[in-house]
């Protein structure tokens, strides 16, 4: 009896091992925030795996595939392309290449037999570009999002081991094509005469800087929009109080929001307040032509101006004044320019003044300044004030190519540039990167340890150039000329 017993249960015994799991379907679900793949058994089975960033492989030891499995089954999707089904010694090889490294979830279930795979769509992933110089640190980040893959570009940067500095374009010497258009536009030059527009390689060359990325916003003339303040040299005022980044003479960095009060006082105590720098001249304005304006203030004979040197009235002109090198030209019409001329005489002592006064910040000795905005980050906390600072929606609402600038809390600079979709519908593929919202921008400011941070002009603007070339994928295929960078160059 005994016998025949151990008999029986060595005939189950060898009906079991020699029954193999088959694999008869695989199954693929597509939400919003994951890709679910389900591999249908027919009965109980074990697997085991190999994982590293580049690839998933299971192990299905004493399985085997049904007729209807093929071997490469196709997911085409930009995060998991396809599933390989191979054969091997003691069973089944399932090889599941990763475009990214991102999150992902395997578990099995017994009802019905299956092994299901979750595949997060939301990952981010930085990995170093290198050194530039020392003090400069370029990263590469690839993000999943519900929406498509992000791409985007950092410069970190130690300004104690790099200079930081925002810079103008230069006037270029027209090419054929522009040559050609003056000359049915003469009235152009005269008009572009003060302002410039070149690439941001361009303006990084001229610098002798290692890398830049495009700086605040600019009219078409090349008119910076907003504050920027080059060698405490005021170039242009603001525009709703909006918020600036700060760099001082000790080399540290702030973010915070701009009031800037420009007057001054005449010999008598009469107050002037000035209402614009470098721009053009209105009617009722008092505008202060500094030199970067150019050699002269190109304004009419409606007007009276001062040409102050070493805070004394050189000359009063009716219009066209000629700017010193030294010193600076407060154009005046309306009727403060009547009282002005009655009250004031050559040789006279201006007592002027330009407080720059951030909001919530006490920078010891502003150096250098640009504003762009809104703002992203406050106190490492999401804070987009781009209603406050009046926004148009395309800035405020869009998904578009960015530019920011981020201060971690050890005072690094977080210089960074995401890849909007190309302008041209058929250059855009799966792959190409989405660009980003305000808040999603925000976000990865924080992600990359910005405790302050604030956004820069974007869409075709949106430019990174390091050591020669563009890093960045531009939005329009190539880099658009633009008013100003903010560059990076070696400490002397």
């Amino acid at each position: 009896m005994k016998k025949s017993i151990l008999i029986l249960l060595a005939v189950i015994m060898l009906f079991g091992a020699a029954r193999a799991a088959t694999l008869y379907r695989i199954r693929f679900g597509y939400y919003p925030e994951k890709i679910r793949a389900a591999l249908d058994f027919n009965d109980a089975f074990n697997y085991q795996l190999e994982e590293s960033r580049e690839k998933i492989i299971i192990h299905l030891p004493s399985a085997e595939a049904s007729s209807d499995i093929q071997n490469y089954v196709e997911l085409s999707d930009i995060i998991v392309r396809y599933f390989e089904v191979e054969k091997e010694e003691q069973g089944l090889k399932i090889t599941i290449p990763l475009a990214e490294p991102i999150p992902y979830n395997i578990f099995s279930l017994n009802d019905p037999p299956r092994l299901v795979i979750d595949f997060d769509r939301e990952y981010t992933n930085l990995v170093s570009g290198g050194t530039i110089i020392d003090g400069v640190e370029n990263l590469k980040v690839s993000k999943g999002t519900r929406f498509g893959k992000v791409n985007a570009n950092v410069l970190k940067v130690d300004p104690a081991r790099a200079e930081v500095v925002p810079a103008l374009a230069r006037k270029h010497k027209p090419n054929l094509f522009e040559s050609f258009i003056n000359l049915f536009n003469p009235w152009k030059e005269a008009e572009d005469q003060h302002f410039y527009r070149a690439t941001v390689g361009t303006i990084a060359e001229e610098q002798g800087a290692v890398a830049a990325v495009n700086g605040t916003y600019f009219a078409y003339t090349g008119k910076p929009l907003g504050t920027l303040l080059i060698d405490k040299e005021l170039v242009s005022s603001p525009i709703y109080d909006r918020t600036a980044f700060i760099l001082t003479d000790d080399n540290q960095a702030f973010i915070d929001n701009i009031l800037i009060n420009c007057y001054f006082f005449t010999p008598n105590g009469i107050r002037y307040d000035i209402t614009g720098v470098n721009q053009g001249r209105g009617n009722n304005s008092v505008i202060l032509y500094t030199p970067v304006w150019g050699d002269r203030t190109g304004t009419g004979t409606d007007g009276i101006e001062l040409v102050i040197s070493n805070s004394t009235v050189k000359a009063i002109n009716i219009g066209n004044s000629a700017i010193p090198p030294d010193g600076y030209v407060l154009s005046l019409s309306g009727p403060a320019a009547q009282f002005l001329t009655e009250n004031l005489k050559v040789g006279d002592k201006i007592d002027d003044h330009i407080k720059i006064i951030p909001y919530s910040t006490s920078p010891k000795s502003i150096l250098h300044m640009v504003s762009g905005g809104p703002r992203l980050v406050k106190n490492g906390m999401v804070y987009i004030s781009k209603y406050e600072e009046k926004f148009r929606a395309d800035i405020a609402e869009a998904r578009a190519a960015r530019t920011a600038v981020g201060i971690t809390r050890d005072n690094k600079i977080l210089l960074v540039t995401v890849d909007g979709l190309p302008r041209q519908k058929n250059q855009r593929s799966d792959k190409s990167s989405i660009g980003m919202t305000l808040e999603e921008l925000s976000n990865l400011m924080i992600s990359l340890g910005a405790v302050e941070a604030m956004n820069l002009d974007g869409g075709s603007s949106t430019t990174m150039w390091i050591d020669g070339r563009v890093a960045n994928q531009t939005a329009s295929g190539s880099e658009q000329r633009v008013s100003n960078a903010i560059i990076i160059r070696p400490r002397s």
